[in-house]
């Protein structure tokens, strides 16, 4: 087990080095305990939207980001989950209830690093503190060893 400490804007910046951050989001930002994002629409009116969210928690493998509501939104929920179909969300791992978005971390993590699984995650004095764990390796150096052919040959480190 393993702890990674990750600020908002380190996080944001793995998400776009790594091209994780749907198309749509022509923004994005950490501010404090939220991120900031303006997303496009496909509404001629109404180009964008801009809207705050915060890390709520960790549960069942999911990250669980909640979108930090007014009477205005709460109104409008219905243009909110329009404008969201539009992201394709199951493509990245997550899904969307509203107020909240829920991101299977692992979705992303299992796709580019074997042996690791993100097992806690907790936002605390401004930064992430994400618990990992890694599988127990099923062989020694012993048996890799003892599988080379008759002679010995194995490259020696």
């Amino acid at each position: 087990m393993a702890q990674i400490v990750l600020s908002g804007d380190e996080i944001i910046g793995i998400l776009y080095a790594n091209e994780l951050v749907p198309r749509q989001v022509a923004e994005m930002r950490s501010e404090g305990d939220e991120i900031r994002l303006k997303v496009r629409t496909q509404w001629p009116l109404l180009r964008s939207v801009r809207v705050g969210v915060r890390f709520s928690g960790y549960e069942d493998g999911q990250a669980v980001l909640q979108l930090m509501t007014n009477r205005l939104i709460d109104k409008f929920d219905w243009l909110v989950d329009r404008m969201l179909e539009s992201l394709r969300l199951e493509d990245y791992g997550g899904r969307w209830e509203y107020p909240c978005l829920y991101v299977n971390i692992n979705h992303f993590v299992e796709q580019r690093i074997r042996g690791i699984s993100i097992e806690g995650m907790v936002f605390k004095e401004g930064l992430f503190h994400i618990t990992t764990s890694h599988p127990v390796p099923t062989t020694t150096i012993d048996d890799a060893l003892a599988d080379t052919d008759g002679d010995g040959s194995y490259l020696s480190l």
